[in-house]
């Protein structure tokens, strides 16, 4: 059960069901094949597990603050809760389909599920440029949220005019 003591997890587990202890890792596309590969802290460069060819990718300490990226070096990252998207679209979908059955409470439902999601989910850091996620690492105080206009510049080039100006 969850409540059983195991000294390797941590007195916090026990107070918190849901807080399980992620080890820091970088998850990123392989340049060669584009396939999904993920390098845990610690663990020293290896071929892809894919394609076998060398990816020179490794992750960087257990909380080590992270300033670049692991995948590619740059330095433009972001951050964001580390939620599948298509999950809460589905919910949001759920609730929006027993509207007529629910006067409109299901849509309550879901917007309580969502805060509450909201604040048990983790943090991840993004990088613009290659896209890899850095998960498990701490906050870096530097790093701001998804900017659509930092990003329109590394997928298109440049921003849509006006779009740089702060306001």
């Amino acid at each position: 059960m969850w409540f059983d003591f195991d000294p390797s997890f941590g007195v916090e587990s026990l107070r918190d069901p849901l807080h399980f202890p992620r080890l820091a890792s970088v998850h990123f596309l392989c340049p060669h094949c584009e396939a999904r590969v993920a390098r845990e802290a610690g663990e020293p460069a290896r071929v892809c597990d894919h394609c076998e060819k060398a990816t020179m990718v490794t992750a960087q300490p257990d909380g080590a603050i992270i300033d670049r990226c692991a995948a590619c070096g740059h330095d433009e990252l972001y951050f964001q809760k580390d939620f599948n998207r298509t999950t809460g679209i589905a919910l949001v979908v759920l609730g929006s389909i027993f509207v007529p059955w629910t006067y409109g409470l299901s849509l309550l439902g879901v917007t309580i599920l969502d805060y509450i999601v909201w604040r048990m989910v983790k943090d991840v850091i993004v990088c613009y440029d290659c896209q890899a996620v850095h998960r498990g690492y701490p906050a870096n105080p530097r790093l701001q949220p998804f900017d659509l206009a930092t990003h329109d510049r590394h997928v298109y080039g440049a921003a849509p005019p006006g779009a740089e100006e702060k306001h």
